[in-house]
């Protein structure tokens, strides 16, 4: 198996075990087998919809992140700081070399966040289907 495969599939694994440790977190502090039927589908539908909308939400501060939404408050955030240290004004950087710099510096490989966040979201859409039905 290549590297590329194997790195894909362990950030798939990690992010889909972290999902499911959320959900049965959730599941197992609600008293789950103690409930009866509707109860349990909306249980369910919590339990796979915060995992789900963390990953999601996750991966799109990623790609807003990459996109350097937020460069400029970065940039304003660390000269305020130097300022305050004794030489820091010395070695601030321009705005541009700042951006150039984080830009070269972005990442890849997210997509993977919404894949398994949009897969819990479909899951808990049938729990919440189940629930009203």
């Amino acid at each position: 198996m290549s590297e590329e495969r194997k790195a894909k599939l362990l950030k798939y694994g990690i992010c889909i075990a972290a999902c499911t440790a959320l959900s049965l977190f959730y599941i197992f502090v609600r008293d789950f087998p103690q409930q009866e039927l509707a109860q349990k589908y909306r249980i369910l539908c919590d339990a796979f919809t915060v995992p789900g909308l963390l990953a999601l939400l996750v991966g799109g501060l990623l790609a807003v992140v990459n996109e350097g939404a937020l460069d400029g408050i970065g940039y304003a955030c660390g000269t305020a700081f130097k300022a305050l240290l004794p030489g820091g004004r010395l070695r601030t950087e321009k705005y541009y070399d700042y951006v150039q710099r984080k830009r070269a510096k972005r990442i890849k490989g997210y997509g993977f966040l919404f894949v398994v966040g949009g897969i819990w979201m479909a899951v808990a859409l049938v729990f919440m289907v189940l629930f009203y039905a």
